[in-house]
């Protein structure tokens, strides 16, 4: 649909060990006979079969997978089917981060993810602590590492929910690995929203909330 070229595709001769990929223009050079049918396959998309014939010039469109997509979990070195994952990985889906009305994507961790503690301090707009398996670090910070669209940030204090696609907390040594002793505080990775493509598509929200100073008693001074 979006016509980008697919980089390293694998294209076979459906029954035979032939095969070959796509180059950095998506083009591909294969020995096939017309009776061939070539099998094209790419990771996220559903594979294409095709009959050679009498074509000497076969361009395929590929379609996505979207079922093969919503199995798939990112931990530290790259994606997992969800049904083989053995390590301790919590993910929050962008409906269950805006369940509730909250200021920072901190506070909508708040209670979704087993084993993840999430403190604010008693100050408005104070900051958020998280902790991944309570306080045990090798470093000298409790805090866990926040990888915002691959990319390390210090702070998700700025991040609104609505922006974001899934959120998911790496807890265990393996998944945590590939980070060193960065990562010994657990991993929260984070993917924000992207543009689908075709129209343009507005979201709009809006919540209002009122903050009220409790009643003051009327107390006695130093001197009474």
């Amino acid at each position: 649909g979006t016509n980008d070229v697919l980089i390293g595709a694998s294209v076979k001769i459906k029954g035979k060990s032939l095969g070959t990929i796509t180059n950095i223009d998506g083009k591909y050079s294969i020995q096939a006979s017309p009776e061939d049918v070539l099998l094209v396959s790419y990771v996220g998309m559903k594979n294409t079969e095709v009959k050679v014939g009498t074509q000497t010039n076969i361009d395929v469109e590929l379609e996505n997978n979207s079922q093969v997509l919503n199995e798939v979990v990112a931990i530290g070195y790259g994606t997992v089917k969800k049904n083989d994952l053995t390590g301790s990985v919590g993910v929050v889906s962008a409906k269950d981060l805006t369940k509730i009305p909250t200021t920072s994507a901190a506070q909508a961790l708040q209670g979704r993810v087993p084993g993840v503690v999430v403190t604010q301090s008693g100050d408005p707009g104070g900051d958020i602590t998280i902790r991944v398996r309570g306080v045990g670090s090798i470093t000298r910070s409790s805090d866990p590492i926040y990888i915002v669209d691959g990319i390390m940030t210090g702070s998700i204090a700025g991040i609104q929910p609505q922006d974001i696609e899934s959120m998911q907390v790496l807890k265990d040594a393996s998944a945590t690995a590939i980070y060193g002793a960065n990562g010994s505080n657990g991993v929260i990775l984070i993917t924000t929203k992207r543009g689908k493509g075709g129209k343009t598509q507005l979201t709009f929200n809006a919540n209002t909330g009122l903050s009220l100073e409790p009643t003051k008693y009327r107390v006695m001074n130093a001197s009474e």
